[in-house]
C-alpha cells in the first residue's frame, strides 16, 4: 500500500489497517518537510494580510514610516514563526501522548506518522480563516465552518467567542481520526479514548482562546 494524506483523510479506516504494512515511513520526511512549508505559507499569507491585528488599534492602517514598516515586519515575522511552531507542536505533544498510551510494539516514529493527518487537517482550517478574511472580511472566530458564529448571538465574552470558535468541523475531523488511531494502537476502551481525546482537544481549545485574548502589540510596542 502507498502511504498518501490524502487517501488516509478520505478512508481512515482503510488506512489503518494497512498502515504498518505502507511505505509511509519511507517518505515521512517527504511529508512532514510538505506540511511544514504548507503551514509556513498559510501563516505568512495572514500575516501578510494583517490577519491578527484587529485588536492592535489601528496601527498599520494610521502609522506610516519607519515605525509602521517595522511593526508589520515584526508581525509578519512573528506569524512565520507561528507557522514553524504550528505544525512541530500538534506533531510532537499528541505523539508523545499516544505513543505513552500505545501498546508494546509501536515506536515514537510510528506513532508519528499518525499525527501527520489531523495536522493536515488543521492547516486546512488555517487556509479556510485566510480564504473567508480575504473573500469576506470574517474573523476566524466568526467562520461559518465553527461555533463562534452561534456564542456571538448568545454573549460578548471575548475568551467564550474565541472558544466556542474553536470549536468547528474541522476540529471534529481531527477528533474523529484522533479517536480512530488511539483505538487502533492502545487496548482503551472506547468510552476512555473519547475522553482522551476530548480533554486534549479541550486544552487546546482553552489554550488557543487564551492566546487570542492577549495583546501583544501591547506588550511588544507599548
Amino acid at each position: 500500500m502507498k502511504f498518501s494524506l490524502i487517501r488516509g483523510l478520505k478512508a481512515p479506516l482503510v488506512f489503518l489497517e494497512n498502515w504498518k504494512m505502507s511505505d509511509s515511513f519511507l517518505h515521512i520526511k517527504r511529508n512532514v518537510v510538505a506540511l511544514f512549508i504548507i503551514s509556513i505559507l498559510i501563516f505568512g499569507a495572514a500575516g501578510w494580510i494583517g490577519m491578527g491585528t484587529e485588536r492592535w488599534s489601528g496601527q498599520f492602517i494610521t502609522f506610516y514610516g519607519l515605525t509602521h514598516d517595522l511593526q508589520r515586519f515584526y508581525f509578519f515575522l512573528g506569524r512565520v514563526l507561528l507557522g514553524i511552531g504550528y505544525p512541530a507542536i500538534l506533531l510532537l505533544m499528541p505523539t508523545l501522548l499516544f505513543w505513552l498510551l500505545a501498546r508494546r510494539g509501536y515506536s515514537f516514529r510510528e506513532v508519528f506518522v499518525l499525527q501527520l493527518f489531523p495536522l493536515s487537517i488543521l492547516l486546512l482550517e488555517q487556509l479556510s480563516y485566510v480564504a473567508l478574511m480575504v473573500w469576506q472580511g470574517i474573523n476566524w472566530y466568526s467562520s461559518p465552518f465553527s461555533w463562534g458564529v452561534i456564542g456571538q448571538l448568545f454573549t460578548t465574552h471575548h475568551w467564550t467567542i474565541y472558544f466556542l470558535g474553536c470549536i468547528s468541523l474541522f476540529k471534529l475531523w481531527v477528533m474523529y481520526w484522533q479517536f480512530l488511531s488511539l483505538r487502533s494502537i492502545t487496548t482503551l476502551k472506547w468510552w476512555a479514548v473519547i475522553m482522551i481525546v476530548l480533554l486534549l482537544n479541550l486544552l487546546f481549545w482553552a489554550i488557543t482562546a487564551t492566546f487570542s485574548l492577549i495583546n501583544f502589540h501591547h506588550l511588544l510596542f507599548s
